[in-house]
């Protein structure tokens, strides 16, 4: 598997996202969700989203192990369910954190 010519730079992307004080907060998860899939890690992507959503299964009413369950649905729903159920519990800042603390973890990863 080859790996993307601008890998890179998304890496610096995300690493210049990283406070917690910016107003809107779903455009750049939505981003950060895109950019992973554009580098072939749509598995961490399911991760970070499952992570999540168990994190939370208690505030979401989500009964299921998400871990099994993930498989059987696309990682758009997956991910769409997720970023609903964070609006309507507001657990967007939850979700943001998510994904930065998974991304900068990965980052840390792929420089060494």
């Amino acid at each position: 598997m080859s790996v993307p010519p601008k890998k890179h730079e998304y890496l610096r992307l995300f690493r210049s996202i990283q406070h917690n004080q910016i107003k809107y907060q779903i455009p750049l998860i939505l981003r950060m969700f895109g950019i992973l899939n554009k580098v072939n890690m749509r598995n961490e992507n399911r991760y970070i989203i499952c992570n999540f959503l168990d994190q939370y299964s208690d505030r979401i009413g989500l009964k299921e192990d998400i871990y099994k369950v993930s498989n059987q649905v696309s990682l758009n729903h997956l991910f769409l369910y997720a970023i609903n159920k964070a609006k309507e519990k507001n657990l967007i800042e939850a979700l943001f954190s998510e994904y930065i603390n998974s991304i900068n973890a990965i980052s840390k990863k792929k420089s060494l």
